[in-house]
């Protein structure tokens, strides 16, 4: 049976996406359409771009209704979200989803759409789960030849289940017959594929899924700098990748004046995978350069987590003239996974593979994906030490390994921990701003923290575990190594899918923490790690408004006259267990109440101390960071701000006395 779909067999509610036509509303306010004529044509391809959607297949019936499955993989009806044996699957529309794991991934199949009228210039989609181009994909054929494809994310272990909205341009294709097909034919690691929420639409929603092409170039990085920094949710001053997905910060370190971010990059996608180590540069980490791609994906393998050193010594050997040798560890991310190494002799602008990317600390056999290695430099005890999450079960386990010449690495102690996973870091800190009294920080990923003592081989800890963030947005954070001075300051990544980078077509998706200096403070409840923004924000400050000793009603007349789209704000207050208090911030709203700042879902212990509360707010074009209490209590959260709203504001129901108010009003880094 052939089907023609159409707006009045498929009816749609309204447009869901108002940003898109805001932002056609800021090209008319640009000065873009120059008259009443231009402005009528315009305003028609605004209805057209505003058409409702036609739903090509939304898979909510319990059957596929006229879409014919083969093999084992899809059943014969769509699936209820999460199959058996499978990590959690999110993103999709509705109850019901195409999920090829039935069985798991060693089953195949497929699943072919009826003949589908192309009557719309995009066609949009929710896909996900395996990356193998011709083996795990949702295929657009034309007289029975594949003319567009796309998979999902993942192709090594770890990942994610979650779909993301991509589209194909098929404008070519108006007016002529496709046919989807779903393929399942991999039945090794991710040899599976989600799909779901198929329309054609008159707007691109999401990333461009790649058509058929010769194969994947990961050397992008010519392109990149045809993108600029003032997009509409451009972080200002927080980093982003140019173009792309980025995640976790790797290989953060110091040398000859720079201060080198290597991240978690996709080269090739606004979405997770084809993981490279992408790489920029600062001399004061607020202003970044970003560099040409650092490290490739090599032998069927991508390049997952780790750090940078620099090898002081030359232990490695491989120092030439006065430049310090740079090393990166990381993991090759092929199952099971190893930890590998490569090294720069030119300050981290080449890299070179040590022994053409084999093995320095082999799988261990504990998990498949072990992953994430942590070097440093014990001085101590003259040793390099690495340590290395390699268990997922409860309890996570940790490798801590030695060696003298970065080469060859000895395992010299393990622990076991429930709350232990992935991206470990160890780190040394001052206590009470003491330079002689310091203790070590271990945290994972998650920012959960123990507080102890590492004599280079064995961490001993009360195993009091911590919370080192309080927000749903921040993950995998790394120190820098080889600091100039005695700051320890560590960069996380701002992780999730609560900002509409994607459907507002940014070029970039996902952004970094702002740097924050990590020491450690006695409390009534033991030590506590206190995080602050560095300080070279200063660099940035545009104009002040400063506030002190007077009652709330004063400060918030001036607040409001005060308007503000980059903010560094501090306020102090008088408090007790009674005291409530609001501060809006560009539409975003902050509640004290009951000793604590309430932030959206979140809730930032701030008990007053000596009668008195403290808060730090720093607000990006995309992001919205809570340091209350001079740091002891930090929460880091993306926000969705609206891009013209710069209104600030202050109120309570009770008289509040307003120790201080401070406002900087930042500009752009770029």
């Amino acid at each position: 049976m052939e089907t023609t779909l159409c707006p009045s067999m498929c009816p749609q509610p309204p447009l869901k996406s108002p940003m898109n036509l805001r932002s056609f509303a800021r090209l008319v306010g640009l000065g873009m359409v120059a008259s009443s004529l231009h402005l009528a044509a315009v305003l028609l391809i605004a209805q057209e771009i505003a058409r409702p959607d036609i739903v090509i297949a939304d898979f909510e019936e319990n059957s596929y209704g006229d879409w014919k499955p083969t093999g084992e993989a899809f059943g014969t009806q769509p699936a209820q979200g999460t199959l058996d044996g499978q990590m959690e699957v999110s993103g999709y529309e509705g109850k019901y989803l195409v999920n090829s794991f039935r069985g798991g991934d060693r089953t195949t199949g497929t699943l072919t759409s009826p003949s589908i009228k192309i009557e719309r210039p995009f066609v949009t989609f929710l896909i996900g789960g395996g990356a193998h181009a011709g083996e795990t994909c949702l295929n657009l054929m034309v007289d029975g030849e594949v003319v567009r494809t796309a998979t999902g994310p993942n192709a090594a272990p770890g990942g994610s289940e979650r779909l993301m909205r991509a589209y194909w341009d098929v404008s070519e294709l108006i007016g002529k017959r496709v046919v989807l097909q779903v393929v399942d034919q991999h039945r090794g690691g991710w040899g599976h594929l989600n799909v779901d929420d198929i329309r054609a639409s008159n707007r691109r929603a999401g990333i461009p899924a790649e058509e058929i092409t010769k194969g994947p170039d990961l050397r992008t990085f010519a392109s990149y700098e045809e993108v600029g920094y003032d997009q509409a949710y451009r972080p200002q001053f927080h980093f982003s990748s140019l173009r792309n997905w980025l995640n976790d910060p790797n290989g953060m370190v110091y040398l000859d004046g720079e201060y080198h971010l290597f991240f978690q990059h996709n080269p090739l996608a606004n979405v997770w995978g084809n993981m490279t180590w992408g790489h920029a540069v600062s001399q004061d980490m607020v202003h970044w350069k970003q560099l040409p791609h650092a490290i490739l994906p090599y032998k069927g393998g991508t390049i997952f987590s780790g750090t940078a050193a620099v090898d002081v010594d030359n232990t490695l050997g491989m120092q030439q003239g006065d430049v310090k040798t740079l090393v990166a560890a990381f993991t090759f991310a092929k199952s099971p996974f190893y930890q590998a190494m490569a090294y720069s002799t030119d300050r981290g602008r080449t890299f070179e593979l040590w022994n053409e990317g084999k093995a320095i600390v082999p799988n261990q056999g504990y998990d498949a994906g072990e992953r994430d290695p942590k070097i440093f430099w014990h001085e101590p005890s003259k040793k390099w030490a690495m340590v290395l999450w390699v268990k997922q079960a409860k309890p996570g386990r940790v490798l801590i390994f030695n060696s003298d010449d970065l080469q060859r690495w000895t395992e010299v102690s393990q622990f076991d921990r429930d709350w232990v996973f992935e991206c470990m870091d160890l780190v040394e800190l001052s206590v009470d701003g003491d330079p002689t009294h310091k203790k070590w920080l271990l945290y994972d990923a998650s920012f959960e923290y123990e507080v102890g003592e590492f004599d280079g081989k064995t961490f001993t800890t009360d195993k009091k575990v911590q919370r080192g963030d309080y927000g749903p947005n921040y993950y995998a954070a790394q120190s820098f190594n080889n600091m100039p001075d005695d700051r320890c300051v560590s960069i996380g990544w701002m992780r999730g899918d609560n900002h509409p980078f994607l459907t507002e077509e940014m070029p970039f998706n996902q952004q970094m923490s702002f740097p924050t200096t990590m020491e450690l403070k006695t409390t009534a409840d033991g030590l506590k790690l206190i995080r602050w923004p560095v300080k070279e924000i200063e660099a940035l400050y545009d104009d002040t408004l400063s506030i002190e000793a007077t009652d709330l009603n004063s400060a918030a007349a001036k607040l409001q006259a005060y308007p503000a789209e980059l903010v560094d704000l501090s306020l102090e207050f008088e408090a007790d267990e009674s005291t409530e208090l609001l501060l809006y911030l560009r539409g975003e709203k902050i509640t004290y109440r009951e000793g604590a700042f309430h932030y959206g879902n979140t809730t930032v212990p701030a008990m007053p101390i000596d009668g008195v509360v403290s808060l730090r707010v720093l607000v990006d074009r995309a992001s919205v960071e809570l340091f209350a209490n001079q740091g002891l209590a930090v929460s880091t959260h993306y926000a969705v701000l609206e891009p013209f709203n710069r209104s600030l504001g202050l109120s309570s129901s009770q008289e509040v006395k307003i120790r201080k108010l401070v406002v900087h009003r930042l500009k752009s880094a770029w």
